[in-house]
């Protein structure tokens, strides 16, 4: 294997964007699946966003199976950092979805960029 292809092999499975590129999408309808634990969630979360912690690959993978979403819809994994989220669009990508984003800075870089978020009680 020549070094263009292994590189070419080796490239993400998925699209790694920023905030403002992640508005746009979320605007043309994209899925937003939120990967942080319930008490990071309950602190402020992305309007519209889907709750779906990953706590394992195996357990992420078959919870991201029952969600109604359709392979080729457009779907952003978001993070704190952007870390968590890339697994999970690596798992995504998996799985066959075919539009799948990481939104690199995650929630941090979100409310930098002074976009909304929505909060929900611990009650």
């Amino acid at each position: 294997m020549s070094a263009d292809e292994y590189e070419m092999a080796a490239s993400q499975p998925y699209q790694t964007i920023g905030p403002a590129e992640a508005k746009e999408l979320m605007a043309r309808g994209a899925r937003v699946i939120d990967v942080r634990w319930p008490t990071e969630w309950q602190q402020g979360h992305i309007p519209g966003a889907t709750l779906l912690p990953l706590s394992g690959i195996y357990a992420f993978g078959q919870a991201l199976r029952e969600l109604p979403l359709s392979p080729s819809e457009e779907v952003i994994f978001v993070c704190a950092v952007g870390q968590r989220s890339a697994i999970a669009a690596e798992i995504a990508s998996l799985l066959g979805f075919q539009q799948v984003y990481n939104l690199a800075s995650g929630m941090h870089g979100w409310l930098l960029s002074g976009y909304p978020v929505e909060q929900t009680s611990s009650s």
